[in-house]
């Protein structure tokens, strides 16, 4: 029985990441003549690649508080109001390395 119910679970969370990875597509199949370019695409990808980076250098330390990795986050809402995720992630991690640096 927990064999049956493994390979259901299996089977269900390999199907959701499938379904998921074509969201897009589904969409922009209903709205065709309104869908986004190959560059348009690849340049939205790209924003979300920073985006998951930035995240990271945002929690960097997950053990103890860490005042430097507070700031970045504060710092990074403010500027994802103004700037594209990619040049906040470039500004951020220029930050970093120089409070880090002139921390040490």
């Amino acid at each position: 029985m927990k064999m049956i119910t493994y390979l259901l679970l299996g089977t269900v969370a390999c199907y959701s990441s499938f379904a998921m990875s074509d969201m897009y597509k589904d969409v922009a199949k209903n709205h065709g003549r309104f869908g986004l370019s190959t560059n348009e695409i690849g340049s939205a990808k790209l924003q979300g690649e920073c985006l998951v980076q930035l995240k990271n250098l945002t929690f960097k330390r997950k053990d103890k508080f860490d005042p430097i990795s507070e700031w970045i986050n504060y710092r990074s809402v403010s500027l994802l109001e103004q700037y594209s995720p990619c040049e906040v992630l470039i500004m951020l991690e220029v930050a970093n390395e120089k409070i880090r640096g002139a921390s040490k």
